[in-house]
């Protein structure tokens, strides 16, 4: 069962669904120069919540059919390169998922496979 459509385009940022398998999942978010910071760049926040939407959704697709949530209650990210053009790829996969939490890791990448960005996160499994 999947949560959102293949291509469907969300939030105000346009991230957009690319692909879910077992585990795992890709958003995708093509830069807008106006979300750079004043260095000319793309804002980390924007990096930070493309990986935050697809560790989550990896998540989500796991715990949603059986009825529960997932709440990210840690959250750390490495920026790499900068990034000022392109579309970017957000690659998440759940390493270990238990009874109340929920360890995952996503990795940003350019359109020639460069890591831009990695991250991990700790999410809290309710009820």
């Amino acid at each position: 069962m999947a949560l959102f459509e293949i291509g469907q385009s969300l939030g105000p940022l346009a991230f957009v669904l690319e692909e879910v398998g077992e585990g795992t999942v890709t958003w995708v978010y093509t830069v807008d120069p106006a979300h750079f910071n004043p260095n000319g760049v793309l804002h980390g926040g924007v990096v930070m919540s493309l990986l935050d939407t697809a560790m989550g959704h990896a998540v989500s697709e796991v715990v949603v059919p059986q009825g529960r949530i997932n709440a990210a209650a840690q959250f750390n990210v490495h920026f790499l390169l900068p990034i000022r053009a392109g579309t970017i790829r957000a690659r998440a996969t759940i390493v270990k998922i238990g009874k109340r939490t929920a360890v995952v890791e996503a990795r940003a990448l350019a359109e020639n496979d460069a890591v831009l960005a990695i991250a991990t996160s700790t999410h809290s499994l309710l009820p």
